[in-house]
């Protein structure tokens, strides 16, 4: 239903035909509603907050539930769902990322291309994609397309374009996604955060979601602890992973626009604790070395997921 009316429902079984038929509805100006998981889509058309003359259910379209990994890079259909990613060895942040988001029919139902499509301030694989660089893969009448994740979501999706696919690169070692929520598995992040650290290439790379409008990178972070990590032993000081939570502080305190208050946190706390998470999630991905005399140790010495 949605706003109360009935809405026509096509389910294609390839990516081509589901293309063809968004591009039929755009051409007569049919507003159409893309159908995954339905998690976001369902309710919103019950409540009435969308409204769609035609929606295009995509579970049939076997393509988009593909993953596959190539010699750099791991390319994940949109139509993978959040349990199919737990516990994916081939990128551990993603399988903790995935493992962590809402309720068990959530994760059994929602798909990364509903990720995509409601890009959530705080959600969860959103932050994690942003981390990781990621490509948003689509296709239209004029063909496929890809794009930077950042570009994707600030630009939208062309009415007859479906994404197909996210593309990251294979990880180059420890990858940590933490948050904070109400209950970790049943409510949305309040803040959310992923740190991955590329050990080849010397590059830390960190996001932080629920402070502005969509997950942002700690560009400042990231170049100060490219320059602190000691990259051939994959160590830090303790002083330094405190620094790089500052770091974030700061940043997400200069976010534009930012999130108002709400009942779950004012901005100062979120702000806080991204601060935290940061501080954390950068311990855990390296060994941190031996404060000096005197000085507590601070954070854990954990690579890998927390």
């Amino acid at each position: 239903m949605a706003g109360g009316k009935s809405s026509a429902m096509f389910r294609p079984r390839t990516v081509g035909e589901a293309v063809e038929m968004l591009a039929a509805a755009h051409e007569s100006g049919t507003a159409v509603a893309l159908l995954g998981g339905g998690t976001d889509l369902v309710p919103a058309l019950r409540s009435g907050e969308r409204s769609a003359e035609t929606v295009v259910a995509l579970r049939r379209v076997l393509e988009l539930r593909v993953r596959g990994a190539g010699a750099d890079s791991l390319t994940i259909g949109a139509g993978v769902t959040y349990t199919d990613l737990d516990g994916w060895s081939l990128s551990p942040g993603l399988a903790r990322a995935a493992r962590v988001v809402g309720s068990v029919q959530i994760r059994n139902t929602g798909t990364v291309g509903g990720a995509l499509g409601s890009a959530r301030p705080g959600g969860d694989l959103l932050t994690f994609l942003t981390a990781a660089d990621a490509e948003v893969l689509t296709v239209s009448p004029r063909g496929p397309e890809r794009m930077p994740l950042p570009r994707f979501l600030a630009d939208g999706l062309a009415p007859d374009a479906l994404v197909t696919a996210v593309r990251l690169a294979r990880p180059g070692g420890p990858q940590v996604y933490l948050k904070i929520g109400g209950r970790q598995a049943a409510y949305p992040a309040v803040v959310s955060c992923a740190v991955l650290v590329d050990r080849v290439r010397h590059r830390l790379t960190c996001a932080i979601g629920g402070v502005g409008l969509l997950p942002v990178r700690m560009g400042e972070a990231e170049r100060y602890a490219r320059d602190e990590v000691d990259w051939s032993t994959g160590t830090v000081s303790s002083s330094a992973a405190r620094r790089f939570g500052d770091l974030v502080v700061e940043a997400a305190a200069r976010v534009s626009p930012a999130l108002p208050a709400g009942p779950r946190g004012s901005a100062e706390y979120r702000w806080h604790a991204a601060g935290v998470l940061a501080g954390r999630a950068f311990a855990r991905c390296l060994h941190l070395t031996a404060p000096p005399v005197g000085e507590p140790a601070r954070g854990s010495a954990a690579g890998g997921q927390p």
